[in-house]
């Protein structure tokens, strides 16, 4: 499958960077204790927007931007609002291999892969890349 076109994407509004517990930023991922709670990333959506598309929560899905695709699992959320998906930040999975083009799978289920991080669009005052209201496809795996 190739890489979306914008106009191909347009869907969903997706926000990614929100932090998850038992997690702090990327860092716990290989504490086996807190992995037993959290195995897998997910991927907030709106019960009504999962149902418009035939996700099931739980399922795994896919999150597609011009610029890449990841997987999560769908967590049905209704406080997110039915056009918005949040995606999880900076997972990856310390059982896995570590070495290239593996990495511990940190390019499976990571937003960043999502988000563009040409210096030309870069906040020159903050440093910090968009990852809030990037527009994308979300669907069954």
């Amino acid at each position: 499958m190739g890489i979306l076109s914008l106009v191909d994407c347009c869907s969903w509004v997706l926000i990614t960077g929100g932090r998850v517990q038992p997690f702090y930023h990327s860092e716990y991922r290989q504490v086996a204790t807190l992995r037993k709670v959290r195995p897998e990333p997910h991927l907030q959506i709106n019960p009504e927007a999962a149902r418009e598309l035939g996700i099931p929560d739980g399922e795994c899905v896919w999150i597609e931007t011009p610029l890449g695709r990841i997987t999560q699992k769908a967590a049905c959320f209704p406080g997110i609002d039915p056009q918005v998906v949040h995606a999880e930040h900076t997972r990856w999975f310390p059982e896995e291999d570590d070495v290239e083009p593996n990495l511990y799978g940190v390019f499976r289920s990571n937003a960043n892969v999502l988000v563009d991080e040409d210096p030309e669009i870069c906040n020159q005052s903050s440093g910090g890349y968009p990852t809030r209201g990037l527009l994308c496809k979300v669907y069954r795996k």
